[in-house]
């Protein structure tokens, strides 16, 4: 499929800062977005943890009908950092989401 036939990810994008989650998707796309944000975070952490890592700066959740992603910015991976999420509304691998995302950049 060419890049012009690709259609648009059904795609929901979140801010993290001072620990709080947000977005303009609602009240309820945040409240669903923030506990899976946090449920993946904790593993994250536990993960980090046993290997002597830290805390992690990234990370995604592929689930049957979703991928959600989330990533720190440079100032660290403290709950209150400022950081950035997304919710796709469909299973796609990590390296075809930043392809296809990079694409729409051009």
């Amino acid at each position: 499929m060419s890049d012009t036939l690709t259609p648009p990810l059904p795609l929901q994008l979140f801010t993290l800062k001072d620990g709080h989650v947000a977005s303009d998707s609602g009240q309820e796309a945040v409240n669903n977005y923030a506990a899976d944000f946090q449920g993946l975070r904790h593993f994250g952490q536990k993960i980090g943890d046993c290997l002597d890592l830290g805390a992690p700066w990234t990370g995604t959740l592929q689930e049957e009908d979703f991928t959600l992603n989330f990533a720190y910015f440079d100032a660290g991976t403290d709950a209150q950092d400022p950081g950035a999420g997304a919710l796709v509304g469909e299973r796609i691998p990590l390296f075809e989401l930043l392809s296809r995302v990079n694409s729409m950049e051009a």
